[in-house]
């Protein structure tokens, strides 16, 4: 009997762990491989998917809006150019400067960037003298004129360049100036202040001319 009885004892430890070790072996290998499997599925899928998306829409366009924009507002502001000079931004004076022994007599008018802000004026100035036979319009000299910039404060001149009246007689009197600034529409009347008339002449030559902006110095006016 003792000897039937060790006999089954040992056969059913043999077969527990015949049993044990199969499902032993067979479940650790079994989860490992589907929990390694199936998280390692996933991250190659999403890694790829995730990297195209946050680099063209999550940095890429942020980053690129502003710094175009803020390239565009400094090239506007670097290409500003002050704005023309208007006749209210101005004060304009004339002046007798002939220097003695000229033929030709001189007025040179200045005008006076009056407002607080810098202005650009160029070219030539619109000129009547005002006389006793009406409107004499001045003639442009051949001169060329680049341009400048007025600050708040700052002054340019320009030249009324004529003939007085040296023959004895009345001539033609001259009783006012107007003067218009370039590209302006207003105008403003001042005294005359050089010779009180122009002589009389039937000559095709201009009796009046004007230079540009700057065509008499600082020193004049």
């Amino acid at each position: 009997m003792r000897t039937s009885r060790i006999a089954v004892t040992a056969a059913a430890v043999v077969a527990g762990l015949s049993l044990s070790a199969c499902g032993g072996g067979d479940s650790p290998t079994n989860a490992s491989s589907a929990s390694s499997s199936t998280p390692a599925g996933e991250q190659t899928e999403s890694a790829p998917a995730e990297q195209p998306e946050g680099g063209s829409t999550g940095t890429g366009s942020p980053e690129e809006t502003p710094d175009e924009g803020s390239a565009g507002q400094e090239s506007t502001g670097t290409g500003a150019k002050p704005e023309r000079c208007h006749t209210d931004d101005l004060t304009i004076t004339a002046s007798d400067a002939t220097i003695g022994g000229d033929q030709t007599s001189t007025v040179a008018v200045k005008l006076l960037n009056k407002s607080d802000r810098e202005c650009s004026i160029k070219g030539f100035a619109g000129v009547n003298l005002l006389s006793s036979e009406g409107a004499i319009p001045a003639t442009r000299r051949d001169q060329k004129d680049d341009g400048t910039v007025l600050k708040s404060g700052e002054p340019t001149y320009f030249g009324i360049f004529y003939k007085a009246n040296a023959s004895g007689g009345s001539g033609v009197k001259i009783k006012g100036l107007v003067v218009t600034p370039p590209d302006e529409k207003k105008s403003v009347t001042l005294k005359w202040p050089g010779e009180p008339s122009l002589p009389v002449t039937d000559s095709p030559e201009p009796s009046v001319e004007i230079g540009p902006m700057g065509s008499v110095g600082q020193g004049q006016g």
